[in-house]
């Protein structure tokens, strides 16, 4: 009977284990000590709190650590932003590397990638930059080292983006091709709707729209 007892116990304790959050952000990423900063202009406040700044340390929110010498940005409630990686790290499914952002949550959102991944048929290399929606469908890919496959189309350059169900909303395109029948020249930014279908509004977003 003792061991019939102790065997149920090693099952509960089995069955309830956490698993493991090697390589995932805390929720929100927050830290147990404040940043320390360079006192200069790279300091940021708002109404009375730390926005941003040069650390003058190494920093560490969650399971990420940040570089000194490099710029902070953190939310009003303390909880890391963006900031540049001390090492290569996991976040989102991703190997991302130097400067990588997070939501407010702690969910992973944009970083340069350290190695090579494939997500949904989508390919991105060492050194390009993906960005995510919260629910981590890829949003944005920015080809950094030379053109890439998006859905069939070869696309170049920064601005590169998908509809959170997965069609392509816009391409920069990277060299002559046709669509929908008509001829479409390199350099060409072309747009489509969330089914796929591509429409004729494909205004360039300005740098602050780059979320």
């Amino acid at each position: 009977m003792r061991l019939f007892v102790l065997v149920l116990s090693g099952m509960a304790a089995c069955s309830t284990k956490e698993p493991p959050t090697e390589g995932r952000a805390a929720s929100p990423a927050t830290a147990t000590k404040a940043p320390r900063c360079v006192d200069d202009t790279n300091k940021r406040m708002s109404v009375g709190k730390l926005s941003g700044c040069l650390l003058a340390a190494e920093w560490t929110a969650g399971n990420l650590t940040c570089k000194r010498d490099h710029m902070l940005d953190v939310y009003p409630d303390g909880a890391l932003k963006r900031c540049s990686l001390l090492s290569p790290t996991d976040l989102g499914g991703f190997r991302c590397v130097e400067t990588t952002e997070l939501y407010e949550d702690g969910k992973f959102k944009r970083c340069k990638l350290a190695a090579a991944k494939t997500v949904n048929d989508i390919y991105v290399r060492a050194g390009d930059w993906v960005t995510v929606y919260k629910s981590g469908a890829i949003k944005r890919v920015e080809f950094s080292s030379g053109a890439g496959k998006l859905k069939g189309l070869l696309c170049k350059g920064l601005f590169n983006f998908l509809h959170e169900n997965g069609h392509l909303k816009k391409c920069e395109i990277a060299e002559a091709t046709k669509i929908d029948g008509q001829d479409v020249t390199a350099g060409t930014l072309a747009c489509f709707d969330d089914r796929g279908k591509r429409v004729s509004d494909c205004k360039l977003l300005t740098w602050e729209m780059l979320d």
